[in-house]
């Protein structure tokens, strides 16, 4: 994807972190920054998002490697503000 950075390569599959997701981090962090004004606080705040992400990007590896087992290579996993995408090279053709 455009726009996205490789952070690191497992079990063959490239992850990335598209740049709107540091703006996600940035603006949460104002946010509760602007709230409570304080540091612990803010970096309370910013280890949760980026603890919730993990679990999807956890979740974006099973759908790579429940394909792997069916054949189909994944291209990469790209973390975005919104979830995370793990790009199949194809569909299954028969999907169960």
């Amino acid at each position: 994807m455009k726009w996205s950075w490789k952070v690191a390569r497992v079990a063959g599959i490239d992850v990335q972190i598209h740049t709107t997701f540091f703006l996600l981090i940035i603006w949460l962090g104002i946010s509760y920054w602007l709230v409570d004004r304080s540091l612990a606080s803010t970096a309370n705040g910013i280890l949760y998002i980026l603890a919730l992400f993990l679990c999807v990007l956890l979740h974006e590896f099973g759908h790579a490697l429940v394909a792997r087992r069916y054949g189909i290579q994944t291209k990469g996993i790209t973390l975005l503000p919104i979830g995370g995408v793990a790009q199949l090279e194809r569909m299954p053709e028969d999907p169960k």
